[in-house]
């Protein structure tokens, strides 16, 4: 097997999927419980903050290059876009991003928008009225839904084309090499504060 197809693996069908189908199982639970549940949120903004995650991770291995809004867009524009085509428009990929991921991200919360749990229905983006305003609301179901067929359609592209896969390993090797080095920075000061703190 290829290193992309290791690395897609264990991070996008082991550590991801697992992680989301338990924030999905979750929620449906808690949904379904008639007495109180044991489980006291729902896991939406987990579970879409963790899709994101991994959608910009996903982003910087297609361009071979750090992430960033753009490449973010175009990496919803060149796998997204199929289920949802308003993708193919670079203005409302970034601005989608930028209300949910950065929202979440920042904020923990998505800019005056909100996140669902749907399980009967399809929908992606929905407007409600919340007070006088109108608001979006992003579906976790369908969006992880979705993310699963394009990130299946992109490895299926990196088993086919060496130029993506070059772009693949060229970023994957700078993620390990500093978070190797950032990890080695954190643990020498961590040893220089343990040995300072036994000395007094």
């Amino acid at each position: 097997m290829a290193l992309h197809n290791d690395v897609f693996k264990q991070q996008i069908w082991d550590f991801f999927c697992g992680d989301l189908e338990s924030c999905l199982c979750v929620s449906a639970i808690k949904q379904q419980s008639k007495a109180e549940c044991c489980f006291k949120g729902g896991l939406n903004f987990t579970s879409a903050l963790v899709i994101f995650s991994v959608i910009e991770l996903a982003s910087g291995w297609y361009k071979g290059k750090e992430p960033t809004t753009e490449t973010v867009a175009e990496f919803l524009n060149e796998y997204f876009s199929e289920y949802y085509s308003y993708f193919k428009d670079k203005n409302f990929s970034k601005n989608f991003y930028d209300v949910f991921r950065n929202g979440l991200s920042h904020q923990w919360s998505p800019k005056a928008s909100g996140v669902a749990m749907d399980f009967s229905t399809d929908w992606f983006i929905q407007k409600v009225t919340y007070g006088s305003e109108e608001i979006l609301m992003l579906n976790i179901p369908i969006f992880f839904k979705w993310t699963k067929l394009a990130l299946k359609k992109f490895e299926s592209d990196l088993d086919l084309k060496q130029a993506l896969r070059d772009s693949f390993e060229k970023r994957y090797k700078v993620i390990v090499d500093s978070d190797y080095k950032e990890m080695r920075i954190l643990r020498d000061m961590l040893k220089k504060l343990e040995t300072q703190q036994g000395k007094s």
